[in-house]
Parts: C-alpha cells; sequence; structure tokens
C-alpha cells in the first residue's frame, strides 16, 4: 500500500474515532435525560457500544504499512456496527426539544467543555447534507453560546471566552463538519446582515419594543436559514456576539423594569383573592399561574427569556380588567362570597412578631419541625442547591435560600435572626398548604361540594395565615430594599411569589 493510500487509512480511523467518542457522550447523555425527564424524555434503545469499541481498538494495532489493507476492512466493520447506533441516538434527539436540553443544562451542573465540545461534533459528524432541521440547530446554537461565553463579575455581562480557545474551539468544530468554505460575497453579507441586528438590539429601548419587533424570532429565522455556514469560523463569532447582545440587553432590561413587571403579575394575584372565579377565569388564572412559575424558574436559572416576560405581561394585560372592579359603580364584577369576605377583613393589620402569631405557630409547627429534623441531617458545608435536590428535603420543597436560613440560625451567624426564622416558617407554611390541596383533592363525597368537611374549616385557617405572612413578606422586602440590598431582597421577594402561588391555588378551592 502506498504512502497516500495509508494516510487515507488513518484519516478514516481517526474520523471513526473521534465519531465513536462522540456518539459515547451523546448517548451518555441521553441517559441522563432519561433519568432527569422520565416522563418526557427519550425512550430506550439498543446500543453495544462495548463490542463496537474493541473493533476498533484492533484496527489501532493494524495501522502499519503492511497491514493497512486489513485495517480498512476492520474500519468498513466499525462503521457498519456504528451507524444503527448513530440512528437510534439520532432518533433520540429528535425526541428532545430545545428547551428540554435547556432545561437540562439547568438541573445538571456536573459537565465540563469536554462534554459540550462533543455533543456539538456527535451533531457535526452525523449531519447528512448542508440543509439542518430547525431544533437540532437551535440545540446547537444553545450548546455553543454555553461552551463559547461566560459571565464577567467585573463587566456583570456575559462576554466570549478566551480568544485562543475560542478561536482553537471554532476551528476544531469546522473541522469535524468536513464542508466547504463559505463564498467571501456571501460571507461578507452574512456579517452585515449580523452587525445590523447587533445594532438593532442595542437600540431597543423596552422589553415591549423588542417584543412587538419580534425581533428574537427574526434572529431565529436568520441562523435557521444558514445550515453548515452557521458553523464557519469567520462567521461563529459574530453569530455569538449577536447571541450575548440580546441575552445582555434584554438583562438589562428586564433589571431596569424588573419591580414594575413582578408588580404588574402580583396584582393579579391581589385582585383574584377578592373575586369569585367562575370556571373560564378559573382556567386563565391556572395558566397565568404556569406562566409566571415558569418565570420564576427562568429567574432562579439566571435565564431570561423574551417571550415569557412578554407572555406574562399580556396575560396581566387581559387579566386585570376581568378583575378590578366597574369604574362607575367601584363594586367587582362579581359578588364575593361573605365568608371569603370575612376572611379577608380579619386580621387587617396583623402585628409582624418574630415568631409568628399563636395562630400561624399552630399551624405550621408539624411541619417546621420536619424541615429542622430533615435539615439536621445534611452535611453543612454542602452546597445549598445540591441539598434541596436531595430526595427528603426536594420532598418539602425547601429551596436553597430557606437551606441557609436554617444554617444561620443553627450555626450561631450573625445574621437578622427574625428575618431568617420568618423565612424557615414559610417554608413550614407552603408544605402545610400543599397538604390542604391533597386533603381537599382527596374527598370524594358530598362534602367536596358544600365545602362542610374539616379539611376546608383547617384549610381556611391556611389561608388566613398565608395572608398574614404575605404582609409580613412585604415587610421585609420593603426593609431590605430601604437599606440597598437589591440582591437579597429579590431572593426574598421569590420567595413570596412561591408562596403566593401555593396560596392562590388553596384559594380557589376553598372559595370556588
Amino acid at each position: 500500500m502506498s504512502v497516500q493510500e495509508l494516510n487515507r487509512v488513518h484519516r478514516r480511523y481517526i474520523r471513526t474515532s473521534n465519531h465513536f467518542k462522540s456518539a459515547w457522550t451523546f448517548h451518555q447523555f441521553v441517559q441522563g435525560l432519561r433519568k432527569t425527564f422520565p416522563e418526557v424524555g427519550p425512550s430506550n434503545y439498543p446500543a453495544d457500544f462495548q463490542s463496537v469499541y474493541g473493533d476498533l481498538k484492533q484496527v489501532s494495532q493494524n495501522l502499519a504499512e503492511t497491514t493497512a489493507e486489513l485495517a480498512n476492512r476492520q474500519l468498513e466493520q466499525v462503521e457498519r456496527g456504528l451507524a444503527p447506533m448513530i440512528q437510534s441516538l439520532l432518533a433520540s434527539d429528535d425526541a428532545v426539544s430545545p428547551s428540554l436540553l435547556r432545561q437540562f443544562f439547568q438541573r445538571v451542573k456536573n459537565y465540563d467543555d469536554n462534554i459540550l465540545t462533543q455533543l456539538l461534533k456527535f451533531y457535526l459528524y452525523s449531519q447528512d447534507g448542508p440543509y439542518w432541521s430547525y431544533e437540532r440547530l437551535d440545540k446547537s446554537d444553545f450548546l455553543c453560546t454555553k461552551l463559547l461565553t461566560e459571565f464577567s463579575d467585573s463587566k456583570e455581562a456575559f462576554v466570549l471566552r478566551d480568544q485562543t480557545f475560542l478561536r482553537e474551539t471554532i476551528q476544531g468544530l469546522w473541522v469535524a463538519l468536513d464542508t466547504v468554505p463559505t463564498p467571501e460575497t456571501e460571507l461578507v453579507e452574512k456579517v452585515k446582515s449580523l452587525r445590523s441586528i447587533q445594532a438593532q438590539v442595542v437600540e431597543a429601548d423596552s422589553i415591549d419594543t423588542l417584543h412587538q419587533r419580534n425581533s428574537v424570532e427574526s434572529y431565529r429565522d436568520f441562523k435557521h436559514g444558514l445550515g453548515h455556514q452557521y458553523f464557519e469560523p469567520r462567521l461563529l463569532p459574530e453569530i455569538l456576539i449577536t447571541n450575548l447582545g440580546f441575552k445582555n440587553h434584554i438583562h438589562r432590561l428586564y433589571k431596569r423594569d424588573e419591580q414594575r413587571i413582578i408588580a404588574e403579575y402580583q396584582q393579579v394575584f391581589e385582585l383574584e383573592r377578592d373575586v369569585p372565579i367562575d370556571v373560564q377565569l378559573g382556567e386563565e388564572l391556572d395558566e397565568f399561574r404556569q406562566a409566571v412559575e415558569r418565570f420564576e424558574k427562568q429567574l432562579e436559572g439566571d435565564s431570561i427569556r423574551l417571550k415569557e416576560i412578554a407572555g406574562l405581561r399580556a396575560k396581566v394585560r387581559h387579566l386585570v380588567p376581568k378583575l378590578s372592579p366597574d369604574e362607575e359603580s367601584g363594586k367587582f364584577p362579581l359578588v364575593v362570597p361573605p365568608e371569603a369576605r370575612e376572611l379577608i377583613e380579619e386580621d387587617v393589620t396583623p402585628p409582624i412578631l418574630p415568631s409568628g402569631s399563636d395562630k400561624d405557630s399552630e399551624i405550621i409547627e408539624p411541619y417546621l419541625q420536619s424541615i429542622v429534623e430533615a435539615l439536621e441531617d445534611t452535611n453543612p458545608t454542602t452546597d445549598a442547591k445540591r441539598v434541596a435536590l436531595q430526595p427528603e428535603i426536594f420532598a418539602l420543597g425547601v429551596s436553597p435560600r430557606e437551606i441557609k436560613a436554617y444554617r444561620r440560625i443553627f450555626g450561631g451567624a450573625n445574621c437578622d435572626r427574625e428575618m431568617e426564622q420568618f423565612l424557615l416558617q414559610g417554608a413550614a407554611l407552603r408544605a402545610q398548604i400543599e397538604h390542604d390541596v391533597d386533603e381537599i383533592k382527596g374527598i370524594l363525597d358530598d362534602t367536596a361540594v358544600t365545602q362542610d368537611a374539616p379539611v376546608f374549616q383547617a384549610a381556611r385557617r391556611t389561608c388566613a395565615s398565608a395572608d398574614r405572612f404575605l404582609r409580613r413578606f412585604e415587610h421585609y422586602i420593603h426593609e431590605l430594599m430601604l437599606a440597598g440590598d437589591l440582591k437579597e431582597s429579590r431572593s426574598i421577594l421569590r420567595l413570596k411569589m412561591r408562596l403566593m402561588r401555593a396560596y392562590s391555588g388553596l384559594w380557589l378551592m376553598v372559595y370556588r
């Protein structure tokens, strides 16, 4: 065999080995998805990677001039064994939406640059032809942005990573794609279009403006039309800069309007308590609560999406007129039940006590004790986010911030013990609310309709307690904002919204 033919076998071996490595990493990723999202993740599939690896190892022993023909035949066997597994992986990938991919990486933190690189290379090695499916390109776009950008504390914004790492990684991806370069004239036009988009993003003076211009969707359509050109080494950096331009500007606009946006959807919850709900309005409020939950998860993961913000505000504008009193009469559109009005008017100005009122303590004590006992068994040096995912803690719904409250109280930290104790009590109250909701759902007799069952009486007391807790939350948030501690006020505000969401669900059951 000639030297040229031997080099060709070597190149084939390297590409097949790299494809195997990327497929193996993607297989592990799919298995992680199935465990994390068993209900919506991809289904199982047969995969004998060990056998293919053994065949590939034999090839490596025959990469010499005298045995190169044997190595070439063995590579054909390896590729035949690898092909059906790659097709199974691609079929599994079709079941993974870009949204599910983002959720997975928000939840699973133990990954490194190599994993992200191999996932991208799997897409590149497996791509057949220049035209990409929109979803697969969206997922590649997410992975590229995650791999090649980072958050700068000094600039308080997302930036491109080190230029050397950026250049070498992009070049490696382009080589894996193994396609022809983009013509220079076409490339110049694409770069010009991207820079025009970047300028338009910066010019947008509000979230509403960005949404009304359909900016995100138009930019996504532009990327969908790129196909292979997305990974062009002279084009991908400009795409990343544009991605960061959107992300950073949306974050800036959100931070500027944060209190107003949150106040808008708080208004719905406040008005909802004064208005009896019919079936249609109840369904709309359920959808609204789901939108708030998605939005708060994005806040927790620092992944604010323009579509969610705009959708949430649109729902607020739709619901507020339905829940507000008539301007001329000053009356609500529907009559509030007397028992609900009595509850709402009860304890209008409750005292803010360090340990809560006696009524509140009686209601939350069992769950408060359960939370404390569960946290006693955790390692105080383990990151609070990881502790929150432990089965016993997760079942109680305790958040990382509430875990920190427990540690500050029982660790002797110098802190506002009154507030930290209150936050822990808030976690217990949420657990009690969930218990009451489950109890009511479990009633299948007439008392579920007449609301005569004892559980409804207990649930009304829980609602009254939640009402007092929400006002105490407002007190602490206000104090923190006056003190200039905006970061802490945001974390307390999130806990308030979690309680409000749980409370509103119970209230609708009790006073429907």
